[in-house]
């Protein structure tokens, strides 16, 4: 059976390897940590639970589960055209606000999340 590498920037490798040394721990005990915290988030995001999340600025926000609840059960992609018109919009957006929303709107719609 092949084992499968996650694609880590040097940024995430590095960070893996601190935490990793910091918790005298292996790199693979870290990743499989991270996933573990990752499992847990979008299982409460996605029952509905509370889930409070802190932007880099150190701001407390709380996602709006039952948004992400709706779009978990559609599982479903965007079309390209769809997609276009978003990054129509994301080109016009001149609120960085707006502009982030637009951004994680194409993303997810993407993905289908």
């Amino acid at each position: 059976m092949a084992r499968i590498q996650p694609v880590l920037t040097k940024t995430e490798s590095d960070l893996v390897d601190q935490v990793a040394q910091l918790t005298q721990s292996k790199r693979t005990d870290v990743i499989k940590n991270a996933l573990a915290v990752y499992h847990w988030f979008v299982r409460n995001a996605v029952t509905g639970a509370r889930v409070i999340a802190r932007k880099p600025t150190g701001e407390e926000v709380e996602l709006e589960t039952p948004e992400l609840v709706s779009l978990e059960a559609k599982g479903q992609r965007l079309s390209p055209k769809e997609l276009g018109l978003l990054a129509k919009k994301l080109a016009n957006a001149k609120n960085p606000a707006e502009a982030s929303r637009l951004r994680e709107s194409i993303t997810r719609g993407f993905y289908g999340i």
